[in-house]
Formats: C-alpha cells, sequence, structure tokens
C-alpha cells in the first residue's frame, strides 16, 4: 500500500467518523428519541405482563358429589377434584362458579354439571368420572371384584414415550414477535434516515457537508450513526422484555435462549445494512419532505416482504419452501432468527446464509450509493430509480 493510498484511507474514515459521531449526537441528545424508546419500553412491559397474567395456568375446580361417589386416586395437573353432599349441593357450586363442572349420582343416575363458559377440561373429567362411576355399577351388578380388578389394571397402564421434540405455540410466538418488533425497527429507522437525508437537501445544508465530503463516506456515516442508535434501542427493548418476563413469572423455556438471541442481533445488523442503504438513496430522489413517501413505497413494500413470510411459515417452519426461501436476501433476515428462537437450524446453515445475505448486503450498498451520489444534487424535481441509475 503506498502512503498516498493510506492517506486516503485514513481521510475516509476520519470523515466517516465525524458524520457517525453527528449522527449518534444528534439521536441521543433528542428528546423524541428517548420518549419513543420509553413508550417502547412500557409498551413490551405491559403486553409481557398481561400475557403473563391472562397466561397463567389456573386450577379447576372439579366435584364428585352423591352416595357411591369417591376422589380419583390422582387427579390430572391444575385440576383440583372435592366432594359433595349430593345434585343441589353441585348445582348450586357450579352455579355460583365456586366449581368449573361437577359429576353427580341422586337416584342411581349419574349427572354432569357444566356452564356455558367451563373450562373444557373441567368437562371433560366430570364426564370421565361418570363414565367410570357408570362402569363400577356395571362390574358390580355383573359380580366382578371391583378393588380386585382396579388393583390389576394399575400395573398394566401403558407407559408414554416422546419421539422428537416438539416446538410449543407460545416458543413460536415469542420468535415470532421479538423478530416482527426487530424487522418493525428497520423500517421505522430506516425512514429517519430518508427524512434526515431529505431534509439536508431540502436545506441546502448538503451541499456545504459535499464540498469537503465524499457522497459515498456521507451516505455510510449517516446509515452507521442511526443503525448504532437503533442496536441502543434494541438492547433496552430486550432488557426490559427478559426483566418482565422473569417479573411476570413466564415459562424461561418460552424466551429464545442466549444463542438465538446473539443470532437475532447479528441477523439485525445485517438487514438493517441490507435496507439502510435504499432507505437513504430514497430520500436522495426528492428535494421536499411531502414528496417523500411516493419514493419510499417501493423500498416499504420489499422490507414488509419478509414479515409477509414469517406469518406465513409460522405454522410450517419445515416446509420445503421455507427451507429454499431462509437462505435469500431478504427473507432470510427474518425466517434465520426464527429458526434460531426455536432451535430449528444448525450454525453451519446459519453461516451459509449470513454469507449470502452479506452478498446481497454489498450490492444494495453499491446501488444505494451509485443512486445517492447521482441524484443528491439535484434540486427540484423528483429523480427517478432508472435516471439515478444511469447517469
Amino acid at each position: 500500500m503506498t502512503a498516498h493510498a493510506a492517506t486516503d484511507r485514513t481521510g475516509a474514515l476520519r470523515d466517516i467518523r465525524l458524520v457517525y459521531q453527528r449522527e449518534v449526537t444528534a439521536r441521543l441528545t433528542s428528546k423524541g428519541y428517548f420518549a419513543g424508546m420509553l413508550i417502547m419500553v412500557v409498551l413490551v412491559v405491559a403486553i409481557v405482563l398481561g400475557m403473563s397474567y391472562l397466561g397463567a395456568p389456573r386450577t379447576l375446580q372439579v366435584a364428585a358429589c352423591g352416595a357411591g361417589t369417591a376422589k380419583p386416586a390422582a387427579a390430572p395437573a391444575n385440576i383440583e377434584i372435592s366432594t359433595c353432599t349430593d345434585l343441589e349441593a353441585a348445582r348450586e357450586g357450579v352455579s355460583d362458579k365456586d366449581l368449573d363442572a361437577a359429576m353427580a349420582v341422586d337416584h342411581g343416575e349419574a349427572t354432569v354439571l357444566v356452564r356455558g363458559d367451563s373450562d373444557q377440561r373441567a368437562q371433560d373429567i366430570a364426564a370421565a368420572m361418570a363414565r367410570n362411576w357408570a362402569l363400577e355399577k356395571a362390574y358390580r351388578e355383573q359380580g366382578v371384584d371391583v378393588p380386585r380388578l382396579t388393583q390389576s389394571m394399575s400395573g398394566s397402564r401403558p407407559r408414554i414415550q416422546t419421539i422428537g421434540d416438539s416446538l410449543q405455540s407460545k416458543q413460536i410466538g415469542a420468535a415470532v414477535s421479538l423478530v416482527i418488533v426487530l424487522f418493525m425497527q428497520i423500517i421505522g429507522q430506516g425512514s429517519l434516515i430518508a427524512q434526515g437525508v431529505v431534509e439536508e437537501k431540502s436545506t441546502r445544508i448538503v451541499e456545504v457537508l459535499l464540498s469537503t465530503l465524499t457522497p459515498l463516506r456521507l451516505m455510510i456515516g449517516k446509515v452507521a450513526g442511526i443503525g448504532t442508535t437503533a442496536v441502543l434501542q434494541i438492547l433496552v427493548l430486550v432488557g426490559a422484555l427478559v426483566t418482565a418476563r422473569a417479573f411476570g413469572g413466564a415459562e424461561s423455556s418460552v424466551i429464545p435462549g442466549a444463542t438465538a438471541v446473539v443470532s437475532l442481533l447479528v441477523w439485525f445488523l445485517m438487514s438493517f445494512a441490507l435496507f439502510a442503504g435504499l432507505f437513504a438513496a430514497a430520500g436522495s430522489l426528492v428535494s421536499r419532505p411531502e414528496d417523500l413517501q411516493s419514493v419510499l413505497m417501493p423500498v416499504m413494500v420489499f422490507s414488509l416482504l419478509p414479515v409477509g413470510a414469517a406469518a406465513a411459515a409460522v405454522g410450517s417452519l419445515d416446509a420445503p419452501w421455507v427451507q429454499v426461501l431462509q437462505y435469500l436476501p431478504p427473507f432470510s433476515g427474518v425466517l434465520i432468527p426464527l429458526q434460531a428462537g426455536v432451535g430449528n437450524i444448525s450454525p453451519s446453515q446459519q453461516v451459509l446464509a449470513a454469507a449470502v445475505m452479506l452478498c446481497a448486503v454489498g450490492g444494495c450498498m453499491w446501488l444505494a450509493s451509485r443512486v445517492y451520489r447521482n441524484s443528491i444534487l439535484k434540486i427540484g424535481a423528483t429523480v427517478r430509480w432508472r435516471q439515478a441509475l444511469a447517469a
């Protein structure tokens, strides 16, 4: 490397660092930045605590009432079985919501009592107790020794063996929620990049900046600075999520592990780099803030496609189309962390998808820098994407 090349490289890094520090300082000294972060933290905590409260397992109350009834030797989890005197006591308990369901024997007949809003598990337990009572009654009428039969059957119960891992719906839902929140963050921060570019262009500040900087250095510094503040927001949100789940008593298995969280952050950075340059290029095409939405629409649609793919893939993460699409940008930015969040992908597969993503990031950055360089100083009418690329 010659001395001239080394000097150019040092100058480029210095210019990028100056723009980077300017963007980070502007965001971190903005009340809106911290107000938005606080609102998101409050929403995350409220949603997590609310879901933890509503989703907490409730102990169901089921009663066996009347003569000749008894509690089963073992009740299923989260179900408490008690006894009561007769049919009227069972009816009163269910009506007053002291009981979720009851089985009562009256005049030699078994009756199952439930409400319209009774939990299905409570109804099933009460119906099972009624069937068992009727079966024991039939055995006795046929002269069968019921206690001896029960003892003989207790040693012949089937053994349940689980083969393979099952992805819990809550675990998948948590991973999808995190991925979608991160992509919404990408879209929000990308829009801020575009707004910053068009504001500098409309006020002619960009002309002053480009008198000492190249367009590419200005764009890279802006994207890196806003990207850093976006990562800080994500780290705060992840901390709020974990803290809220810990205080809310949610199942720890629902939260993605440390490896999955690291994968999520890495893919967030790559996805942000993929889209951020395109948002900056879109902002350089217009001279007035009111014209920004028209040029942002193609980039917004492009960035929302992975979110739609994630929603479609939730119920079929092993489907062939998902296994192919997860290696293709921009879909890999959502599908790979989603698969990692539920432990459904190997490190080698992530490395392969990351290599493809980095190639796509390089291509998008080259495309964005060309558009940005050819349109940032053009004031007046909106520059079309094709015109900026052909210039």
